[in-house]
């Protein structure tokens, strides 16, 4: 049929090292404080916000997610609105939000470390000889302790085959006689991220490190003070991943242990948990107080250096005060509901990173920190494609809740204002139907760019489901809004001399990536969509 230009005017040797739009920062401060999947890089939020923003203009992220869109819109003087339906995400935001006199959170921590520490430390004590140690970490492989790492609290550090005292020590722990709160929710079968409906949350840890934690969470729940209590909780909920089953052991990454007195020469370096529930036969148990403190002290530097700033910031209880004199709204809520009861064209600007299909089943990746903070969950309205068959989260409940949201957000948004989406799937039925729904409500496209992640993101997974970059898509609101050619579904087989360049790309050594980035950008442009499972066939046969 014809030939699209997949790259204008610009010589491909000009384009072959062109990537991504946007480089990602790491993760640093207040961002690295606590982990949340498909967290956005914040200096490429703050980008956006500046460009398509004046100050004191209102931010909305209907997919608030790790917050990172409305803590960036505050942190540069604009108002910040974030939705999710999450408890864990507008928890997070909200913690990081909290600028804490870091002198109470010190004074609070020496009194739980008072009335704590030793009790939790004993359940890890290690005795040689005619000495008593601290210890720190424990490899268990194939359900046998084979080593412990351990401490004297000063700098040396020492490792050895565990005693039999270790090993007796680490049995006396049984979860049925924990008599402290412990979260027992049931987990969906979901093979995608390692669950099934047999397993529950305590099931991740070991008896020993969940009777710890729940010393610890009975201790952080004595705090009067709301304020730091919720701070403490939020340390807590940072460090569990670290006290779980799921820390894996990194092998042979070089020929010896460093710190630690032992003629050992494979070093066992300790992972960390990373993405799903997946519990490796070989893993780390990890002294639940340490984990503890060593979180605190990030905590602490963070926080220090926010109270520092003298920038302030005040939370709305209700939009209308969010408008009159407030700095950021954050609700627990679902999107398609909350939206509802938003004023018309009373947005600024619209950034947002929704669900992408079935990539991130965020409600039950965060099980985990829901089920310590004892938080109700509305599983039912949540906007996602799960593989788990009970909760009937189809394709087709997805495409419609997630099409009355964007609705809605044409609604609330101001004429000749923005909504920069950013989105990566693989799966076209999503593709599809989110691309039609912006054309449908009326924006017009603005532009199209592509984003990396930060070099420590955690949703730096196999991924499945998902491109090696995410695309930002800015579209418009037209103040006059005139009717609309439908969007185009197209086929790759109509544009043979597309195939062709396609086929000579991946011959000069382009990545797959780059030409999809490349060819989706020029197909939207020109008002068509292309699948992307015919694009990849294509690349992969080429």
């Amino acid at each position: 049929m014809g030939q699209l230009n997949l790259f204008g005017e610009k010589d491909i040797e000009d384009i072959r090292e062109e990537e991504i739009s946007h480089k990602a920062d790491s993760y640093t401060g207040l961002y690295a404080l606590h982990k949340y999947w498909g967290k956005k890089p914040f200096n490429i939020m703050a980008d956006f916000i500046g460009r398509y923003t004046n100050k004191g203009d209102i931010v909305l992220d209907p997919f608030l997610g790790s917050g990172v869109s409305i803590t960036e819109a505050i942190f540069n003087g604009r108002k910040g609105f974030g939705i999710d339906i999450n408890p864990s995400a507008t928890f997070i935001t909200e913690q990081i939000l909290n600028k804490i006199d870091p002198r109470l959170l010190t004074a609070e921590f020496q009194r739980i470390e008072k009335d704590i520490k030793d009790k939790i430390n004993s359940c890890y004590l290690v005795k040689r000889q005619n000495e008593h140690f601290i210890g720190q970490n424990y490899l268990w492989e194939n359900n046998s302790l084979t080593e412990v790492r351990y401490s004297n609290g000063l700098r040396n550090r020492h490792c050895s085959e565990p005693f039999e005292s270790d090993i007796e020590l680490s049995r006396s722990f049984a979860k049925g006689e924990i008599n402290k709160y412990y979260p027992k929710n049931i987990f969906f079968h979901n093979s995608r991220i390692n669950t099934k409906s047999t397993q529950n949350i305590s099931d991740l840890f070991t008896d020993r490190n969940l009777f710890a934690l729940s010393l610890l969470y009975e201790r952080i729940s004595k705090i009067e003070n709301e304020n730091l209590l919720k701070m403490f909780l939020f340390c807590f909920t940072s460090s569990i991943g670290q006290t779980s089953k799921m820390v894996f052991v990194i092998r042979k990454r070089n020929k010896t242990k460093a710190n630690y007195n032992t003629n050992t020469s494979e070093k066992k370096e300790i992972g960390s948990w990373v993405i799903g529930y997946w519990q490796p036969n070989d893993f780390f148990e990890n002294n639940v107080w340490t984990c503890f403190e060593t979180r605190f002290k990030k905590i602490l530097k963070a926080k220090k250096d926010q109270f520092s700033l003298s920038l302030q910031y005040s939370s709305a209880i209700d939009f209308k005060e969010l408008q009159e004199s407030k700095d950021y709204l954050i609700i627990n809520e679902p999107a398609q509901h909350i939206l509802q009861e938003i004023p018309n064209n009373s947005i600024d600007y619209i950034l947002s990173d929704p669900p992408h299909g079935n990539r991130i089943p965020y409600l039950e990746l965060s099980m985990l920190w829901n089920g310590w903070l004892r938080k109700e969950v509305n599983y039912d309205d949540e906007i996602i494609i799960s593989e788990a068959k009970d909760r009937n989260k189809t394709a087709t409940n997805y495409n419609l809740l997630l099409s009355s949201v964007i609705k809605e957000c044409f609604r609330v948004l101001k004429a000749d204002r923005c909504f920069s989406l950013m989105f990566n799937s693989l799966d076209d039925d999503a593709w599809g139907n989110i691309i039609k729904t912006f054309h449908e409500s009326g924006f017009d496209l603005l532009s199209i760019e592509t984003i990396g992640y930060s070099a420590n993101s955690v949703v730096q997974d196999n991924r499945k489901n998902g491109l090696q970059t995410d695309f930002i898509i800015t579209y418009k609101k037209p103040s006059l809004i005139t009717r609309k050619d439908k969007l185009k579904f197209v086929t790759l087989m109509d544009y043979p001399d597309s195939i062709i360049q396609i086929i000579e790309l991946k011959k000069k050594g382009y990545k797959s990536f780059q030409i999809i980035n490349r060819i989706i950008t020029d197909f939207l442009t020109q008002n068509s969509f292309i699948k992307i499972s015919e694009l990849l066939r294509v690349i992969e046969y080429a």
